[in-house]
């Protein structure tokens, strides 16, 4: 198991959020939409205005030479409406576990 260190940027009062998780190390080579559908469906607590109910990636991006995956999108909400997010998801290479 790898642990992986996630950033997820949200507009306004929502705000940042850092995650760190574990994976197989082979999870960052898998095609980019899926790493951050992935992610997005293991994390708890998020703060946006409404209930997510689904995620629309609009663009992402795995840059498998330094394990990074960079992506841009929208979390739909129950009830209509978005949210803007920005994620960068790489391999903590730092962590002790």
């Amino acid at each position: 198991m790898a642990t992986f260190r996630a950033i997820l940027l949200f507009p306004g009062d929502a705000g940042e959020g850092r995650y760190e998780f574990e994976a197989p190390s082979e999870f960052i080579e898998n095609a980019p939409a899926r790493i951050v559908d992935s992610f997005l469906n293991t994390i708890q607590g998020l703060t946006v205005p409404g209930e997510i109910i689904d995620a629309e990636i609009n663009a992402a991006h795995n840059y498998r030479d330094i394990r990074t995956v960079t992506a841009s999108g929208s979390l739909i909400l129950k009830g209509g409406g978005a949210v803007p997010f920005l994620v960068m998801i790489s391999e903590n290479r730092d962590a002790v576990l």
